[in-house]
């Protein structure tokens, strides 16, 4: 074996020594991701804060949308933990259990308030949506699927959402204009509410290519009879442009922050 053979074995060799020690690192981040998770799922450490959604024609409290919150170290966003919880077999055991945490609160709130709540398509096909909400008024229910929640066969989620949509649930597809998957979920889903994406709210007032987008979009959804709430409102100016905009109902930091229930209750005597 010449010098050529023993660099080239030895190349061969660190490559996969860097390798395997990837997967190690890898899977000991696994391990404690998943040991974290089923802790959270075990000790239900999961707290819903709710965030207010006013109505623009009453400028009073239509309802709420509800967030979960990981007081937990190491600190990962909420989107994080439930993608973490995914990947590791767990994703359909936290979410359930974010739902059912969010209707204990639903008793507190004025029965005039509605309660939305994100959902992944998966568990909505696996019937796990429909189990958890079997002995919940869903007139009171709007479940979100996100415009970053894959669907790989529409008439299966159709036909997987009729018996809720038979007991009064509605259905809102979230961050429009996000992207264009949310213009496939909308034609294909026959959804109830749209909601605007803080990506194309934010701004809106000096942005006029956002305007024009968002008109054209409000145009459609009135015209397909659906309502409209915009996310993410952060000062009077946009609050003002979406009013001209004839959007239905509103949400954001300039609205209401999200809150624990105790705190967010206090929205339902409030006047926008």
């Amino acid at each position: 074996m010449n010098d050529r053979d023993l660099s080239f074995l030895r190349l061969i060799s660190e490559i996969a020594t860097e390798l395997i020690e990837k997967k190690v690192q890898s899977d000991i981040l696994n391990n404690e991701s998943k040991s974290l998770i089923e802790n959270i799922i075990k000790t239900n450490d999961i707290t819903i804060y709710f965030q207010p959604i006013f109505n623009l024609s009453t400028n009073q409290l239509s309802g709420y949308e509800s967030l979960s919150r990981f007081f937990i170290e190491p600190y990962k966003t909420p989107d994080i933990w439930f993608k973490d919880a995914e990947k590791l077999g767990l994703g359909e055991a936290l979410e359930i259990l974010a739902i059912q945490n969010t209707l204990h609160c639903l008793d507190q709130f004025d029965e005039k308030a509605y309660i939305t709540i994100n959902t992944s398509p998966q568990h909505i096909l696996s019937g796990s949506i429909d189990k958890v909400l079997q002995s919940i008024d869903c007139n009171r229910i709007i479940l979100e699927v996100t415009e970053h929640s894959p669907i790989l066969d529409y008439q299966a989620m159709r036909t997987a959402l009729r018996p809720l949509r038979n007991r009064g649930l509605k259905l809102a597809i979230d961050d429009v204009g996000a992207g264009f998957s949310s213009f496939q979920h909308i034609l294909e889903l026959e959804a109830d509410i749209i909601k605007l994406d803080i990506s194309l709210t934010q701004n809106i007032n000096t942005d006029r290519r956002k305007f024009l987008l968002a008109k054209a979009l409000c145009g459609f959804v009135k015209a397909i009879n659906c309502s409209i709430v915009a996310e993410g409102i952060e000062n009077q100016d946009e609050l003002n442009t979406l009013r001209k905009l004839g959007v239905d109902n509103v949400q954001g930091y300039f609205i209401g922050r999200p809150a624990p229930i105790e705190d967010a209750i206090q929205y339902q005597t409030i006047t926008l």
